[in-house]
């Protein structure tokens, strides 16, 4: 992998990178269609020509709302290839959302479906108006006849230009967009594509949603060693029986998703499925795996098969990481593996209070800071809550994680809790006080309080408590569809408390904890 020192730090420089490698070997597989990287480059610059034909100002931002396929990748390339930044949006998600995504970082593209545009008019027509707009089908078809073979699109962009902007969950209940750079995204890739030792053997998993961060591993590690990345269908990523079969099918070498998805396929795999698979290293992040269902995985994979726990924000890519050691699965060892060292290009410092480094010396616990080449340029349009989110210090500029955690003796890290209200629920980030706010728009709703309870499996799932505002007793069935209507699916609550008052504690807070208690099954 040395190579990639000397090929340029954009994201579409490891594309280019690629062609010349073998313009002939697969780049996307998406069910039994193959994509050669020579294909892929074409078709990118095909809809590039046409996102910037008759163009003399900058496109800025473009969305991509489309389920993750060929075309969607394509997309991808093409937008970075016209200099733009991609925003992708999440495709189960309801059009206001979306709508809402695309007037924030105020889009000038959008490429998406025409269903999709149809819903986007019936909530936002003024927005639809105002965005240029390319639909996959017939639109699509025709930018790729009308420029093939047309020159190629090469707006001159640095390491240092926006690449992608994704939204996560916002406080106030507006969705915040987190900036991030060419440079962002290759610190972590080209660490990867190093100790992961991938080559153009490899076939890497695509399990995540595009507008989910570890996307960024799959869609950009595949390329970084001109391997290939299968795109696992969407009808099968809830599907342990399906994950399994993909594996299989598409001889899968490298696996990379949340802990949940993982825990379905060891349960499906009870049979040696993936004893005999190429299978050799899986990689997960998004939340903490239980040692007790990694040795489950364990049992279940070829021998040779690594395992590495990742960790990091958004806002920071993938910053530490820690390959699971035998000791890790032993009897009596910790109940979840810690997330280990630092990745070369991020540093960390633990802090407490408002700020305070603590000390770099033996055993402490404090909120996790990340500086380095990984953490994002900020938040979109939103100069406050980007300083909000740092702190400077005599070694420089850190994200605070909001995770508290501890150091070791040995230097590795270890999860310990949340500093605030933001949550996980399977691998998906999720500020519970944007559900709350959405809840609360209901004129019958007073106050509403969401938390995150565990089944007796150990999944995680959502609880709201609300409090009517007048005599008439909020409907359950109603409150769903309203969740439905302004957040995607992971955030909707799986249940509804309607109580007379909520808890507090003895300092006036409401008292998160009781109700966690009260959702327990």
């Amino acid at each position: 992998m040395t190579e990639l020192e000397d090929i340029g730090g954009t994201l579409t420089a490891l594309l280019d990178a690629a062609v010349r490698r073998d313009p002939r070997a697969t780049a996307v597989a998406e069910r039994q269609r193959r994509v050669g990287y020579g294909e892929l480059d074409e078709i990118s610059n095909c809809v590039a020509s046409a996102l910037v034909a008759g163009r003399s100002e900058a496109l800025g931002r473009v969305g991509i709302w489309l389920n993750k396929s060929v075309e969607a990748v394509a997309a991808i390339y093409a937008v970075l290839r016209s200099g733009a930044a991609y925003v992708p949006i999440d495709p189960t998600g309801p059009a206001r959302r979306a709508a809402a995504v695309l007037a924030d970082c105020e889009a000038s593209w959008l490429i998406t479906t025409p269903e999709r545009v149809e819903s986007l008019r019936a909530c936002a027509p003024e927005l639809v108006d105002r965005l240029s707009i390319l639909c996959v089908g017939a639109e699509w078809e025709d930018a790729l006849s009308r420029y093939a073979g047309a020159a190629r699109v090469q707006v001159p962009t640095s390491a240092d230009d926006v690449a992608y902007i994704l939204y996560t969950s916002g406080s106030t209940g507006t969705p915040k967009g987190v900036v991030l750079t060419h440079a962002n995204a290759r610190a972590f890739v080209d660490w990867a594509a190093a100790e992961f030792e991938l080559t153009s053997e490899d076939v890497l998993s695509s399990h995540a949603p595009l507008h989910f961060d570890l996307s960024i591993l799959d869609i950009f590690g595949a390329v970084a060693c001109g391997g290939s990345v299968a795109l696992v269908p969407d009808s099968w990523t809830g599907l342990g029986s399906g994950l399994v079969r993909f594996v299989v099918e598409q001889n899968v070498s490298v696996w990379y998703s949340v802990p949940s998805a993982l825990r379905r396929m060891a349960d499906a795999a009870g049979g040696g499925e993936l004893a005999g698979t190429r299978l050799r290293l899986i990689a997960f992040a998004g939340e903490e795996y239980p040692v007790r269902h990694l040795r489950a995985l364990r049992e279940v994979l070829p021998e040779s098969g690594a395992l590495y726990n990742l960790y990091g924000p958004t806002e920071t890519n993938v910053c530490t990481f820690h390959r699971v050691a035998a000791d890790d699965l032993a009897e009596g060892a910790p109940a979840a593996p810690p997330i280990g060292l630092p990745c070369p290009y991020a540093t960390s410092v633990l802090t407490e209070g408002d700020g305070v480094v603590l000390p770099d010396v033996g055993e402490v616990t404090g909120e996790l800071c990340i500086g380095g080449t990984s953490v994002m340029h900020g938040y979109w349009n939103d100069p406050a809550k980007t300083a909000g989110s740092m702190i400077e210090t005599d070694r420089g500029r850190f994200y605070r994680t909001g995770d508290i955690v501890r150091r070791q003796d040995d230097g590795r890290l270890v999860y310990v809790s949340r500093k605030d209200t933001m949550v996980k629920v399977k691998g998906h980030r999720i500020e519970l006080g944007e559900i709350e706010a959405v809840l609360e728009l209901r004129p019958e709703i007073a106050e509403a309080v969401c938390v995150v309870a565990h089944d007796a499996a150990g999944t995680a799932r959502i609880a709201a408590f609300v409090t009517a505002a007048g005599s008439d007793s909020p409907d359950e069935r109603g409150l769903r569809r309203h969740c439905r209507e302004y957040l995607p699916t992971y955030m909707v609550p799986e249940q509804f408390e309607v109580v007379p008052g909520l808890l507090y504690t003895s300092t006036g807070k409401i008292d998160r904890r009781s109700l966690t208690l009260a959702a327990q099954p």
